[in-house]
Formats: C-alpha cells, structure tokens, sequence
C-alpha cells in the first residue's frame, strides 16, 4: 500500500512498525524504518546486508539520542548545530544488547520519521534499497524490497547523510549532504 506524503498515515503504519519494517521518506532518502526493539534481522533479511554491518537508529530529539548513546561536549555542540539534519553520530551505545557497542544515530529533518520515533521510540533509519544498490530517492527506487506500507513524498534529495564517528577521535566515515570541512569548523569553535 502505498501512503500519501501526509502525518496522519502514521496512524496506519504504527502498530505494524513496532514490529515490521515500513518505507518512509527521510530528509535525504527513503529508509526502511521499524522500532529498533522489534527483530532486527527483518530489515538485515530484506536488504541481503551482512550482519556485520550496523543500521542508523533515527530519533525525535537529543533527549531519545541521551536515551541510548553516551553524548560528549563534541556530539552536543554537532547535535545543536546540524541536528535535526544529515548527519549521523557514531556514539558508544547505552543499549549494547541491541545495537552493539556503538550506535549511529540521528534526528531527521523530515517530520514523518520524528513523528513516528516520537510514537514508538526509536527506529532504524537504513536505505530503503537491497544493499550495494543505488540510493533509493523515489517510492519506485523501494521497489525491489517486500513491504506492504510505503509513504510517497516524491523525489528526496537523494545525498546521504554524513557519517562521523566519535568515539576518540573525530573520525568521517561517510561524507554525504553535509561537508565534513563544515562539522570540523564546529567542532573547532
């Protein structure tokens, strides 16, 4: 079923995203989003992504981040700065029997993710896509994965967010819709 670009169709996937995967639009692209304390495997099982490899954990606000990662001066003043936004924290994690040791996470900018994590806590914010695939910025570019609720809001930037790990030092793992040159002036202020 393929949903409007409205708040409301949030009414219609929540109880299902609790424990299912859903498609949702982002600020960036379209993610394949479910309660992170559902079975995970799930999402690992539709994109064909190794086990190995850790999924961004999408939340409403800084106060849901505190909740499951350790914040430091470094990711507070990224948090105020570019949040909610394109960029992902690697931070170590408060819930390591879910996430491992360490959690990426972000808040954002698109209000159908917010709204949903505000609902059921938070979410994986992994692309919408079989991995090693292009990235998906259209509800056909989701095709290829066997969900039954999908929320269209037409083309989406199709950048990725920026990923920074800050677990000693200040390490970019993926630069996306945010210049890392712009992260480290923050972080130099």
């Amino acid at each position: 079923m393929i949903l409007p670009c409205e708040l409301w169709t949030i009414d219609i996937i929540e109880d299902y995203a609790r424990e299912n995967p859903v498609i949702i639009p982002t600020d960036t692209l379209y993610g394949l989003s479910m309660s992170i304390y559902g079975d995970l495997k799930r999402i690992y099982t539709l994109k064909g992504r190794e086990y190995s490899k850790k999924i961004s954990v999408g939340v409403y606000d800084k106060r849901m981040i505190d909740s499951i990662a350790v914040l430091d001066e470094r990711a507070e003043s990224l948090i105020e700065k570019f949040m909610p936004g394109a960029l992902t924290l690697v931070l170590e994690s408060k819930i390591p029997e879910i996430t491992g040791p360490t959690v990426g996470v972000r808040i954002p900018k698109h209000p159908i993710p917010r709204e949903l994590s505000k609902r059921i806590g938070p979410i994986t914010l992994t692309s919408a896509n079989k991995s090693g695939e292009s990235n998906p910025r259209t509800i056909k570019d989701t095709c290829k994965l066997d969900v039954p609720y999908r929320i269209d809001c037409r083309e989406l930037l199709g950048k990725p967010s920026t990923v920074i790990s800050l677990l000693s030092e200040i390490k970019l793992i993926r630069e996306g819709a945010i210049p890392f040159s712009a992260i480290l002036k923050v972080l130099e202020e």
